[in-house]
């Protein structure tokens, strides 16, 4: 710390460092103001949101890995030509001739496919927690187009490698479309660009996912990060009964002297008065999971450190797992099967069941309808798990069908979509 204070006294760190020690709550505070970046954040928050439990800090995860993937997929670009004659032999030369090119897309391919996992886990945490509830409703709408924006990203870059498991994952996906009433053949046609899947569909997918779909998702970041901060000024306790109006007691005094402004007497001694939000001495207590933390550095250090643990597991897998790439893709030979990316393998094990446009069409949008009203419909004022059982138990049903659907189609699934267990050697492509 010595060290650190001897840098800042010297010429060159008063010439970067031109703000005060920030010591006191006021020093803090003002400091916070005068931050654009730390200005998203409020400046403080109750004691509980520093913990794991709290919100497994999912959210910061799912930040970090699009990160991740703006910069990998920036270097990617460098070396890569959206059109068939190119594409696959531009990643072939990625991962061979490039310098890091194999990791970078390792790092991009698995970044991915964890943001998707991050984002419908911070969901599925933020319900559970009752944190849809009012003021929050609109920052929850904004959270499922994020994660539909996520998972369109995910798809459209799933294209890009133009080899046997992209381009007929991509064949599939976009067969769904084709069921929509009245629009149907309209957006399917925008997608592929042409009868099936060609140089018009890998030129727009480009577009799409390098363009499109991550200033849509910028923007809709920067909503649900701007109303996370205005929300958290009007939220209270997660657990408080709104039914019920909060009486304003002091902790640790008497309710009823406070009510009739009555002198109080705490170990032997008559005080005529107590200072607004200042314990008195002789009952200072510990600090509880509703009381007020300033956000820098308690909560932000945690953020910092949970980023670092991220980035350090994307990295990981990065090194221990190559990103997959089959043979050029080759619209004469059908794989059998034929797979969706895995994020859409419920879907297509609904397919085997349902009618296309039951599976591929209602199902999806009454799920995204769905989570979109459903802070309007849940009419329950009660935030706490234990009072909203039935709210619970519905979500879990409904997570643990999905799982075990996109589970089933995922590994489950062999030649001509018939049941195999993961271990069996099949001639398919997963």
């Amino acid at each position: 710390m010595k060290l650190l204070e001897r840098a800042r006294d010297s010429t060159i760190g008063r010439s970067i460092f031109r703000v005060p020690d920030r010591v006191t709550e006021r020093d803090r505070a003002a400091g916070h103001w005068a931050s654009f970046l730390l200005h998203l954040y409020p400046v403080k928050v109750r004691r509980v949101e520093l913990t794991f439990k709290y919100s497994a800090f999912l959210g910061v995860a799912s930040l970090v890995l699009f990160g991740s993937l703006l910069v990998s997929g920036i270097y990617l670009m460098f070396f890569y030509v959206p059109s068939p004659a190119n594409a696959y032999g531009d990643i072939q030369n990625i991962q061979t001739e490039v310098a890091f090119g194999q990791y970078i897309r390792n790092v991009h391919r698995w970044s991915a496919h964890l943001m998707v996992l991050a984002v419908a886990a911070h969901m599925a945490r933020v319900f559970y927690r009752g944190a849809y509830k009012p003021p929050k409703e609109f920052n929850w709408v904004i959270g499922v187009l994020l994660l539909v924006v996520t998972l369109l990203l995910s798809f459209t870059g799933y294209l890009l490698p133009w080899d046997q498991l992209a381009y007929w994952a991509v064949t599939v996906g976009t067969a769904m479309a084709a069921y929509v009433p009245i629009v149907g053949e309209q957006v399917q046609q925008l997608l592929l660009g042409g009868p099936t899947v060609g140089s018009a569909t890998l030129l727009r997918f480009y577009v799409l996912h390098v363009a499109v779909l991550p200033v849509a998702l910028v923007a809709l970041v920067t909503i649900h990060l701007w109303r996370w901060r205005k929300d958290s000024m009007l939220s209270t306790d997660a657990g408080v009964d709104r039914t019920e109006p909060a009486a304003k007691v002091q902790p640790g005094l008497p309710a009823a002297a406070q009510a009739n402004g009555e002198p109080v007497v705490i170990d032997g001694h008559r005080l005529l008065g107590v200072v607004p939000g200042k314990p008195a001495a002789g009952d200072r207590k510990e600090l509880s999971d509703d009381d007020p933390v300033m956000v820098w550095p308690h909560l932000l250090v945690r953020h910092g450190v949970a980023a670092l643990a991220v980035l350090f597991v994307v990295l990981l897998i990065a090194l221990s797992a190559d990103a997959p790439l089959k043979e050029i893709a080759n619209p004469t030979v059908t794989p059998n099967p034929e797979k969706a990316p895995w994020y859409f393998a419920a879907l297509q094990e609904l397919l085997a069941h349902f009618h296309p446009l039951v599976a591929g069409v209602l199902v999806p949008t009454a799920i995204v309808l769905g989570l979109a009203a459903l802070p309007y419909m849940d009419r329950n004022p009660r935030f706490s798990p234990e009072f909203r059982r039935i709210a619970r138990i519905t979500f879990t049903i409904f997570l643990v069908i999905w799982i075990v659907l996109t589970l089933i189609g995922f590994a489950f699934r062999g030649p001509s979509w018939s049941w195999v267990w993961p271990w069996e050697e099949w001639h398919g492509e997963l």
